[in-house]
């Protein structure tokens, strides 16, 4: 395909002006993934939708899309459909990023992907599917604290945890963690999910 230089084919025959582009082109797009990171971060969510779709065009002329570097924008721009609310897209993104990570490593990126599918999980009301692709890192010690900004980033086996007392569906290191998760995002979910199961459980009883 014109114009795209993969890592997996440099080699003396490639020319040196195509070699000094493709580097060229991941140099930009670290560029705007940082961009995307601080529109991301200020809530500016299609912004950091369309600077990580700008990274990712750059990426993919110097990584095929199965790269850990190709699998770092995607799961950004998982990240990003999340906030804006485009689930569908988020989830797609996600699909790409994980089946990079969980292959390739590095083992703290596959259990930032996996923490980023639960809580697309619960968005889409999912709870079962958030728990179970949490868990999945817990026979090797890999899964992260549910808080998004956790002071400290560890990983952890499921023994570790504490789950949310009503859905448990997502896991904490700590009880402060815990509550700057359910005031910055996780409660209308879990309230949502909770009141759901009681409605359909009265349903079925009466």
């Amino acid at each position: 395909m014109s114009g795209y230089f993969h890592m997996n084919i440099i080699g003396p025959h490639m020319p040196a002006h195509e070699i000094e582009a493709m580097f060229g082109a991941n140099i930009d797009a670290v560029e705007l993934s940082n961009d995307a990171e601080v529109a991301q971060q200020a809530g500016r969510h299609e912004e950091a939708i369309e600077l990580n779709l700008q990274a990712l065009a750059l990426k993919l002329k110097a990584f095929p899309e199965t790269s850990v570097q190709a699998a770092i924008t995607f799961n950004k721009l998982g990240e990003a459909y999340l906030g804006a609310g485009r689930l569908q897209e988020s989830d797609e993104a996600f699909a790409k990023a994980i089946a990079v990570r969980e292959r390739k490593g590095p083992p703290e990126d596959a259990a930032t992907t996996r923490d980023m599918i639960g809580a697309l999980r619960e968005a889409q009301g999912r709870f079962a599917e958030a728990r179970e692709v949490r868990v999945r890192g817990d026979s090797r010690k890999q899964i992260l604290c549910g808080n998004y900004k956790c002071p400290t980033n560890k990983m952890y086996a499921l023994s570790g945890l504490q789950a949310c007392g009503a859905c448990k569906s997502v896991f904490y290191c700590t009880k402060e963690c815990q509550k700057q998760d359910w005031v910055t995002r996780h409660k209308p979910l879990c309230q949502a999910h909770c009141a759901r199961i009681q409605s359909e459980n009265q349903a079925t009883t009466s």
